[in-house]
């Protein structure tokens, strides 16, 4: 029977060291995995208790209850995403009908907006807010109204005459001298 004793207590102390060794991997697991899927140091402390107090249970609640992308996922997500949006951007939308524009269009095809103005030099596509042509270095005719006009702007007949003012109502009777 000493046989059988020293057999059982060899197969009871290899399974006890095999869940040991499950317990500290799945444990060393937890503690690694979360540290990819969060910051939070909050939830790092309970995910890594709750393994280490239930074990198997516990590692089964926490891979029910763990983010379910790691942070470099969610980099990767929010970079393609960002990239989407950018490239949407660049497409442009019509400030009017809300439709896709090419970036190229002076105006839109489908409500004909106005969206950008043609260099007068070059005849590519300006935005509205530039004051120079990118592409040929022109500078971009300004359009001046008439109250912006500069003083050398204003015509021969205009600083002859002056600015015309408004007349006074002229009494209905007038007193003569």
């Amino acid at each position: 029977m000493d046989n059988w004793e020293n057999v059982a207590t060899l197969a009871a102390t290899i399974a006890a060291a095999y869940v040991l060794v499950l317990w500290i991997g799945i444990i060393a697991w937890t503690y690694r995995d979360i540290h990819e899927r969060t910051r939070d140091t909050a939830f790092q402390i309970v995910a890594v208790l709750l393994v280490l107090v239930f074990n198997i249970p516990g590692w089964i609640i926490y891979m029910i209850l763990r983010p379910s992308e790691t942070l470099v996922e969610a980099y990767a997500r929010s970079l393609e995403e960002e990239a989407i949006l950018q490239e949407l951007e660049e497409q442009g939308i019509c400030p009017s009908c809300k439709r896709y524009v090419s970036a190229d269009f002076v105006i839109c095809p489908h409500c004909r907006t106005k969206l950008k103005e043609p260099c007068a030099n070059c005849g590519r596509p300006l935005n509205f807010n530039w004051v120079a042509c990118p592409y040929c270095m022109a500078q971009k005719k300004m359009v001046a109204t008439s109250a912006q006009k500069e003083p050398s702007e204003v015509s021969q007949e205009e600083a002859v005459e002056g600015p015309e003012r408004p007349r006074a109502a002229s009494p209905q009777t007038s007193v003569e001298p």
